[in-house]
């Protein structure tokens, strides 16, 4: 191709030749494959704002928590740790009828009081036990499986008795 037929393409492609616009319109712009994935796509106005201090939209996704949500998490908390404090060793469903709290919202701040070292769990499982300090969970723990009640016992009749009662219903010769 000659050399004066490669720079009119090239000219009439940036629309400098007469100005106007060119022939073929230029490429869109690429996305970035994040956004084109995320569904995504940042329009100028969006980018603008986001340099002026303006928030940028969120993505759909789990809602944040409002303030009032996490001073309801905090009393919960509060009122699990008054419990289990007031006690010298409480179970999981105590401390969730004493609270007045579902079974798996008490289980969930147990959990967290736990890390954060606020109370502490002796044993485990049915004989998990919960207090202020790790000696008095320990011992509730130890307390609640020698108290444990295991399967009740089947009575059989004795077989003594019945032949007792057998002879004494026998006339006597």
């Amino acid at each position: 191709m000659p050399d004066e037929a490669i720079l009119a393409l090239v000219k009439n492609q940036l629309g400098a030749v007469t100005g106007e616009a060119p022939l073929v319109p230029p490429p869109a712009p690429r996305r970035s494959r994040s956004r084109a994935r995320a569904g995504v796509v940042q329009s100028k106005t969006s980018s603008v704002a986001a340099k002026r201090g303006a928030a940028p939209k969120r993505r759909p996704g789990r809602p944040r928590s409002s303030p009032a949500a996490s001073a309801e998490r905090q009393e919960t908390l509060d009122a699990v740790e008054r419990v289990v404090k007031a006690s010298s060793g409480v179970s999981a469903s105590e401390v969730a009828k004493q609270a007045g709290i579902p079974q798996t919202r008490a289980a969930a701040a147990l959990k967290e009081l736990k890390l954060e070292k606020r109370i502490f769990q002796g044993g485990d499982r049915r004989f998990a036990r919960y207090a202020g300090d790790a000696k008095t969970a320990e011992q509730a723990s130890a307390n609640a499986r020698k108290t444990a009640a295991g399967p009740a016992p089947v009575k059989k009749p004795s077989v003594k008795g019945r032949k007792r009662v057998a002879q004494a219903a026998a006339p006597a010769k």
